[in-house]
Protein backbone atom coordinates (compact mmCIF):
# COMPACT_ATOMS: atom_id res chain seq x y z
CA UNK A 1 0.00 0.00 0.00
CA UNK A 2 1.51 3.35 -0.96
CA UNK A 3 2.12 6.08 1.59
CA UNK A 4 -0.79 8.31 0.52
CA UNK A 5 -3.31 5.45 0.63
CA UNK A 6 -1.98 4.37 4.02
CA UNK A 7 -2.42 7.93 5.34
CA UNK A 8 -5.99 8.10 4.03
CA UNK A 9 -6.77 4.67 5.49
CA UNK A 10 -5.52 5.90 8.85
CA UNK A 11 -7.63 9.07 8.55
CA UNK A 12 -10.71 7.01 7.68
CA UNK A 13 -10.05 4.79 10.72
CA UNK A 14 -9.71 7.84 12.96
CA UNK A 15 -12.94 9.35 11.66
CA UNK A 16 -14.70 5.99 12.02
CA UNK A 17 -13.66 5.96 15.67
CA UNK A 18 -15.16 9.43 16.07
CA UNK A 19 -18.36 8.29 14.36
CA UNK A 20 -18.69 5.28 16.65
CA UNK A 21 -18.22 7.60 19.61
CA UNK A 22 -20.95 9.82 18.18
CA UNK A 23 -23.31 6.85 17.81
CA UNK A 24 -22.77 5.96 21.46
CA UNK A 25 -23.48 9.55 22.45
CA UNK A 26 -26.70 9.50 20.40
CA UNK A 27 -27.90 6.29 21.94
CA UNK A 28 -27.35 7.51 25.52
CA UNK A 29 -29.12 10.86 25.29
CA UNK A 30 -31.98 11.48 22.90
CA UNK A 31 -31.43 15.22 22.95
CA UNK A 32 -27.68 15.23 22.30
CA UNK A 33 -26.03 15.28 18.89
CA UNK A 34 -22.78 13.80 17.68
CA UNK A 35 -19.99 16.34 18.13
CA UNK A 36 -19.55 18.57 15.12
CA UNK A 37 -22.76 17.64 13.35
CA UNK A 38 -23.87 21.24 13.16
CA UNK A 39 -27.49 20.15 13.46
CA UNK A 40 -30.16 19.84 16.09
CA UNK A 41 -31.39 16.61 14.54
CA UNK A 42 -33.25 14.19 16.78
CA UNK A 43 -31.68 10.97 18.02
CA UNK A 44 -33.19 9.19 15.03
CA UNK A 45 -31.55 11.69 12.71
CA UNK A 46 -28.28 11.25 14.57
CA UNK A 47 -28.52 7.49 14.20
CA UNK A 48 -29.28 7.87 10.50
CA UNK A 49 -26.32 10.24 10.10
CA UNK A 50 -24.03 7.80 11.90
CA UNK A 51 -25.24 4.94 9.71
CA UNK A 52 -24.70 6.94 6.52
CA UNK A 53 -21.23 7.98 7.69
CA UNK A 54 -20.28 4.38 8.45
CA UNK A 55 -21.60 3.24 5.08
CA UNK A 56 -19.73 6.03 3.33
CA UNK A 57 -16.51 5.12 5.12
CA UNK A 58 -16.92 1.48 4.14
CA UNK A 59 -17.42 2.47 0.49
CA UNK A 60 -14.47 4.86 0.59
CA UNK A 61 -12.34 2.11 2.09
CA UNK A 62 -13.08 0.12 -1.10
CA UNK A 63 -12.30 3.16 -3.29
CA UNK A 64 -15.97 3.20 -4.34
CA UNK A 65 -15.91 6.98 -4.46
CA UNK A 66 -19.34 7.54 -6.04
CA UNK A 67 -21.19 5.42 -3.45
CA UNK A 68 -19.21 7.00 -0.61
CA UNK A 69 -19.90 10.46 -1.99
CA UNK A 70 -23.64 9.72 -2.19
CA UNK A 71 -23.68 8.64 1.47
CA UNK A 72 -21.82 11.74 2.62
CA UNK A 73 -24.06 14.01 0.51
CA UNK A 74 -27.06 12.36 2.17
CA UNK A 75 -25.55 13.20 5.55
CA UNK A 76 -25.26 16.84 4.50
CA UNK A 77 -28.92 16.81 3.43
CA UNK A 78 -29.81 15.86 7.01
CA UNK A 79 -27.06 17.77 8.80
CA UNK A 80 -25.62 20.50 6.52
CA UNK A 81 -22.71 21.40 8.79
CA UNK A 82 -21.59 17.83 9.51
CA UNK A 83 -17.83 17.94 10.05
CA UNK A 84 -17.26 14.31 9.14
CA UNK A 85 -19.26 14.35 5.90
CA UNK A 86 -17.58 17.56 4.77
CA UNK A 87 -14.17 16.17 5.67
CA UNK A 88 -14.76 12.86 3.90
CA UNK A 89 -16.12 14.59 0.81
CA UNK A 90 -12.90 16.59 0.86
CA UNK A 91 -10.87 13.38 1.04
CA UNK A 92 -12.79 11.97 -1.92
CA UNK A 93 -12.25 15.15 -3.93
CA UNK A 94 -8.56 15.10 -3.01
CA UNK A 95 -8.22 11.43 -4.02
CA UNK A 96 -9.95 12.05 -7.33
CA UNK A 97 -7.78 15.05 -8.21
CA UNK A 98 -10.18 17.90 -7.48
CA UNK A 99 -8.10 20.05 -5.14
CA UNK A 100 -10.34 23.13 -5.22
CA UNK A 101 -13.41 21.10 -4.30
CA UNK A 102 -11.43 19.36 -1.55
CA UNK A 103 -10.35 22.71 -0.10
CA UNK A 104 -13.98 23.89 -0.09
CA UNK A 105 -15.11 20.81 1.83
CA UNK A 106 -12.24 21.13 4.32
CA UNK A 107 -13.18 24.79 4.82
CA UNK A 108 -16.79 23.73 5.44
CA UNK A 109 -15.66 21.21 8.05
CA UNK A 110 -13.48 23.84 9.72
CA UNK A 111 -16.36 26.35 9.71
CA UNK A 112 -18.22 23.96 12.01
CA UNK A 113 -15.22 22.79 14.04
CA UNK A 114 -12.29 25.21 13.82
CA UNK A 115 -9.93 22.78 15.58
CA UNK A 116 -10.61 19.70 13.43
CA UNK A 117 -6.97 18.98 12.63
CA UNK A 118 -7.53 16.19 10.06
CA UNK A 119 -9.15 18.77 7.74
CA UNK A 120 -6.36 21.25 8.47
CA UNK A 121 -3.71 18.66 7.74
CA UNK A 122 -5.18 17.64 4.37
CA UNK A 123 -5.70 21.29 3.49
CA UNK A 124 -2.04 22.03 4.26
CA UNK A 125 -0.91 19.16 2.04
CA UNK A 126 -2.95 20.59 -0.83
CA UNK A 127 -1.45 24.04 -0.27
CA UNK A 128 2.18 22.89 -0.12
CA UNK A 129 2.91 23.07 -3.87
CA UNK A 130 1.09 26.30 -4.73
CA UNK A 131 1.27 28.34 -1.52
CA UNK A 132 3.89 26.84 0.80
CA UNK A 133 3.82 29.75 3.25
CA UNK A 134 0.08 29.32 3.68
CA UNK A 135 0.65 25.58 4.23
CA UNK A 136 3.24 26.41 6.90
CA UNK A 137 0.71 28.67 8.62
CA UNK A 138 -1.79 25.79 8.69
CA UNK A 139 0.85 23.43 10.11
CA UNK A 140 1.64 26.04 12.77
CA UNK A 141 -2.03 26.12 13.72
CA UNK A 142 -2.12 22.31 13.92
CA UNK A 143 0.85 22.17 16.29
CA UNK A 144 -0.65 24.94 18.42
CA UNK A 145 -3.74 22.73 18.84
CA UNK A 146 -1.78 19.47 19.16
CA UNK A 147 1.83 20.01 20.25
CA UNK A 148 2.48 16.27 19.64
CA UNK A 149 1.58 16.46 15.91
CA UNK A 150 4.95 15.15 14.77
CA UNK A 151 4.01 14.84 11.09
CA UNK A 152 2.93 18.49 11.00
CA UNK A 153 6.30 19.53 12.46
CA UNK A 154 8.13 17.41 9.89
CA UNK A 155 6.17 18.65 6.87
CA UNK A 156 6.54 22.22 8.10
CA UNK A 157 10.31 21.71 8.47
CA UNK A 158 10.59 20.30 4.95
CA UNK A 159 8.74 23.29 3.50
CA UNK A 160 10.76 25.77 5.53
CA UNK A 161 14.00 24.20 4.32
CA UNK A 162 12.82 24.44 0.70
CA UNK A 163 12.07 28.12 1.26
CA UNK A 164 15.50 28.72 2.79
CA UNK A 165 14.39 29.23 6.40
CA UNK A 166 16.97 26.76 7.71
CA UNK A 167 16.86 27.87 11.36
CA UNK A 168 13.11 27.31 11.65
CA UNK A 169 13.36 24.12 9.58
CA UNK A 170 16.00 22.64 11.88
CA UNK A 171 13.98 23.56 14.99
CA UNK A 172 10.79 21.97 13.65
CA UNK A 173 12.69 18.93 12.37
CA UNK A 174 14.22 18.46 15.83
CA UNK A 175 10.76 18.74 17.41
CA UNK A 176 9.34 16.15 14.99
CA UNK A 177 12.19 13.73 15.72
CA UNK A 178 11.88 14.26 19.49
CA UNK A 179 8.22 13.21 19.25
CA UNK A 180 8.79 10.40 16.73
CA UNK A 181 12.42 9.25 16.48
CA UNK A 182 11.66 7.31 13.29
CA UNK A 183 11.47 10.69 11.51
CA UNK A 184 15.25 11.01 11.78
CA UNK A 185 15.44 9.11 8.48
CA UNK A 186 14.05 12.16 6.65
CA UNK A 187 16.65 14.71 5.67
CA UNK A 188 15.92 18.38 5.15
CA UNK A 189 16.31 19.42 1.51
CA UNK A 190 18.52 22.24 0.38
CA UNK A 191 16.73 25.40 -0.74
CA UNK A 192 15.32 24.86 -4.24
Amino acid sequence: MNHAKKNHALMFAAVLTLVVTAVVACSTASTSNPPGTGSSASSTGGTQVASLLQSGLAQAGKDNWSAAQANFQNVLAISPGNVYANYDLGVIAQNTGNSNEALNYYDNALATNAVFTPAMYNEAILLEASTPRQAIAVYQKIVSIDPRASTAYLRMALLQAQLGDITAAKANDAKAVSIDPSFSKYKLPAKS
